[in-house]
């Protein structure tokens, strides 16, 4: 714009001075002004209608773009929840097999018990030792034998029940209640769990899940002993506070976790595990579940292995 002002001033200028130097009558450079300027402000309108048009096919596309993005990213976020939906309920299908080894386990101990008890009341009844006394003490073993399984099968269901609401969970309890689905797989493998976590901590949260996340975690320690070779084996379970957080490390002698993927070991299918021996979705759930409730999950090698620090908000730091 300032370019033709130049341009219109030169040339009423050079058409002032050749006529005063060739003396042409005042009427024709009045006219040859006008001339000038008229065409002056249509070539003016016409650079201002251009630049208009311009404008506004560049505001129709960028609001092209903007749709085309906004559908693009709600079929993104809609395709990342069903994946994320997948993925949950693959780990639940994977994390339901490894519980039902478990019970497996635990129901293989009092079975055995219980055809041992019928043996010998066989054979004692055979020899004559069999008394009313004997009779009670065979119901008493057979009747603990048979509460185990039961108790054992309780766990199980809790441990998969859908329907739970958040509730205020004691995370020591919570971890003993667990122990107890794994204890009979964990001591076949030779690993001995300590808990040192305090009585009363307390968090607000879906107990499956939060046994889920502990679930995860010592799993993928009691593999790591198995594929290193490792001979004594320890998982320690610890917790501490530090303001309105209570931080829960899961520490083991398993060999630790590769340096190269270390920083990737919570993205999806990222796995240390034999190709027919993990699908690395365990780890990346349990990341998704603690960020449900305001918390972190991190890992750091350690001496002699790994260890896993969760971080969630204590139950009265919410209320």
């Amino acid at each position: 714009m300032h370019i033709i002002l130049m341009i219109l001033i030169f040339t009423l200028v050079s058409i002032g001075v050749i006529s005063y130097y060739i003396n042409i009558d005042m009427s024709i450079f009045m006219i040859s002004i006008l001339i000038v300027i008229s065409s002056a402000i249509l070539y003016m309108n016409y650079r201002l209608k251009r630049e208009v048009k311009d404008k506004f096919k560049a505001e129709e596309r960028l609001k092209a773009l903007n749709e085309t993005l906004e559908i693009k990213i709600d079929y993104e976020l809609q395709r990342r929840i069903v994946q994320d939906k997948a993925l949950e309920q693959q780990t639940k299908m994977a994390a339901m097999g490894e519980m039902m080894d478990a019970v497996a386990h635990q129901w293989k101990q009092p079975l055995n018990a219980i055809t041992l008890y019928e043996s010998l009341l066989k054979s004692d009844f055979q020899d004559g030792i069999v008394d009313q006394k004997y009779i009670n003490d065979f119901l008493d073993n057979t009747t603990m034998q048979i509460n185990h399984m039961v108790n054992t099968l309780d766990e199980f269901r809790r441990f998969f029940r859908d329907n739970q609401n958040i509730e205020r969970v004691n995370i020591k309890r919570s971890i003993e209640s667990l122990q107890r689905l794994i204890k009979d797989d964990f001591l076949k493998n030779h690993i001995d769990i300590e808990v040192n976590v305090d009585n009363s901590s307390e968090i607000d949260i879906k107990e499956n899940e939060f046994k889920h996340l502990i679930l995860n975690i010592v799993n993928n320690a009691k593999d790591a002993f198995n594929e290193n070779g490792i001979k004594k084996r320890t998982i320690k379970i610890t917790s501490r506070h530090i303001k309105k957080n209570i931080f829960i490390e899961i520490e083991d002698n398993a060999g630790g976790i590769p340096l190269h993927i270390i920083d990737d070991i919570f993205k999806p299918n990222v796995t240390t595990k034999a190709e027919d021996k993990g699908t690395g979705i365990g780890l990346y759930m349990s990341t998704q579940i603690v960020k449900k409730y305001h918390g972190a999950l991190s890992v750091r090698n350690n001496k002699d292995g790994a260890t896993f620090t969760l971080v969630l908000p204590l139950a009265s730091s919410l209320d």
